[in-house]
């Protein structure tokens, strides 16, 4: 009896530790989105501060560095998507690796191979892992902002960038551990 407990104990820290590593990342990026937004709020309330004793001309001036502003929270909100969805291959690679050994980690980047080494080796499909969906969004926001998607054309609404991230970033720890557990991953 108490070796099954340990096998119980064992399987759920693995998935636990995966998810973990999953959650850094996300807490990782969440800092640098709010380091970098906090800064462009800060620099924009400098710039309404000077405007005020400015004549109106050059007011103008500063409506550049403001517009300027925006575009890197907007490029903030970019790499975030980015970055997200890098903890999701980083960790795969990483489940990968310790259930097929490291040459299969490789295979992470590439969704379409993940699905064949898991539905091969596990008989597992991907889409019906928890969470799928939201990863799957993700991973096409991520593909748009890396590849110059035609279908996303840049300065257009990046607050659904940034809601976008909000609404993703509590799925990634989440899908980790639930692919974990349906891959039966265990200590050795």
């Amino acid at each position: 009896m108490r070796r099954k407990s340990r096998i119980r104990i064992s399987k759920t820290r693995i998935r636990d530790h995966f998810r973990r590593l999953a959650q850094y990342g996300v807490d990782d990026i969440d800092r640098f989105r709010e380091q970098v937004h906090d800064g462009c709020a800060e620099r924009l309330r400098a710039l309404e501060r000077r405007a005020e004793s400015l004549p109106p001309e050059a007011q103008e001036f500063l409506a550049d560095d403001a517009s300027e502003l925006d575009i890197i929270s907007g490029l903030a909100d970019q790499l975030s998507i980015v970055a997200l969805y890098r903890v999701v291959e980083i960790n795969t690679g990483r489940m990968l690796a310790h259930e097929f050994g490291k040459a299969a980690a490789k295979r992470a980047s590439t969704i379409t191979e993940v699905e064949k080494l898991l539905k091969d080796k596990k008989d597992l499909e991907l889409a019906r892992v928890p969470h799928h969906r939201a990863i799957k969004q993700l991973r096409l926001l991520n593909n748009a902002i890396k590849h110059k998607d035609r279908r996303w054309h840049e300065g257009e609404d990046l607050n659904t960038l940034a809601k976008a991230y909000v609404r993703l970033r509590a799925k990634v720890p989440a899908y980790i551990f639930r692919l974990a557990e349906r891959m039966k991953l265990r200590y050795r």
